[in-house]
């Protein structure tokens, strides 16, 4: 996918959405808060696969508020996660 901004690329933006929507983007991100929101403003496309993924979020959240993972099974997960990525880049 792209679009007319030139300085960011959807892929990218769209790579980052999901750490983007936790607040959770990497210190040593490519990319700011900021030039996602920008891109995010100005991409049609982008704004769409976001706000379906925020609008998921939301259901899943009002569907399990009453329910927290334990911290520990949250850190599993989340270093999990961390693992796949890190697999998914060496592999490209």
């Amino acid at each position: 996918m792209s679009c007319d901004d030139d300085d960011v690329d959807c892929g990218e933006v769209l790579d980052k959405v999901y750490a983007f929507l936790d607040r959770e983007l990497d210190e040593d991100r490519t990319l700011t808060y900021a030039e996602i929101e920008a891109h995010l403003h100005d991409c049609g496309g982008c704004l769409s696969k976001y706000d379906l993924e925020r609008a998921v979020r939301a259901v899943l959240a009002r569907s399990c508020a009453c329910e927290h993972a334990p911290e520990e099974l949250r850190m599993k997960v989340l270093a999990r996660i961390r693992e796949v990525r890190v697999q998914v880049t060496d592999h490209l």
